[in-house]
């Protein structure tokens, strides 16, 4: 068995699943919208009133269906409200399930150093995320954290793609751990995946590989300008022994 990857196997998911949690579908019912709605307009919501066509180039991987559609059924909710509303959950979150010891709070001090000191380059949802305001508690401070620095990765892997001539929907289709059936739970239907697939090149599974290799190392080194190595492996090591009282 492969060993455990801290920057996917575990920043990945504490960073993302409060964003597809009951909580999050029932404050979006709260507070007016769809229930899936509030992960799209409060994730967004931290830049402001955007339109559909910037909020689908932040996103990135959903098809510009869904994104139309949850953009007019969520109209009446303003940016503001939305983006407090998703931060909210994202602390309840982490109060509900995250653990107050020494490992988290060795993790949430090295995130928010690398928060505190990155300068980062257009990736807009982590450049805005960045700049929130933090609760007090350990527990939130880290959903919030980890949240944050998975968004900063988001938008190097973005950047890695765009490098190696590659678009979103075409890496979604070759990456090993996505395909078809995942994009499926993303919102694409069977025609939306067969016109990508008519973009495909023999090409695409390796400019995808090289995506993934520039993502590792352009994270890595990011992490290490600011943490020096000791506190690139503490923090792996940290995120890795972050414990949840739930699975949820």
């Amino acid at each position: 068995m492969a060993p455990l990857n801290p920057w996917r196997d575990s920043l990945g998911p504490l960073g993302s699943i409060f964003m597809t949690s009951d909580l999050i579908r029932s404050t979006s019912k709260e507070i007016g919208m769809p229930a899936s709605a509030l992960y799209f307009r409060g994730r967004v919501g931290v830049l402001g009133d955007v339109t559909t066509d910037a909020a689908y180039d932040v996103l990135g991987i959903f098809p510009r269906r869904v994104v139309d559609t949850i953009w007019e059924r969520s109209a009446s909710v303003s940016a503001a409200e939305s983006a407090e509303a998703y931060l909210d959950v994202c602390h309840r979150w982490g109060r509900a399930h995250l653990v107050d010891d020494a490992a988290s709070r060795t993790a949430t001090d090295l995130l928010e150093r690398v928060l505190d000191v990155a300068q980062l380059p257009p990736m807009l949802l982590a450049q805005g995320w960045q700049r929130a305001d933090r609760p007090d508690d350990v527990p939130a401070r880290l959903a919030q954290a980890t949240m944050t620095v998975r968004e900063l990765r988001g938008g190097l892997y973005f950047a890695a793609l765009g490098l190696v001539g590659l678009s979103v929907p075409s890496a979604m289709l070759v990456d090993t751990e996505a395909g078809p059936d995942r994009m499926g739970k993303l919102g694409w239907n069977d025609d939306e995946v067969a016109e990508v697939r008519t973009q495909q090149r023999p090409s695409d599974a390796g400019r995808w590989r090289d995506a993934e290799n520039a993502l590792d190392g352009a994270f890595v080194g990011l992490l290490g300008d600011i943490l020096e190595p000791d506190g690139v492996t503490a923090l792996a090591d940290a995120l890795l022994a972050v414990k949840r009282t739930t699975t949820d």
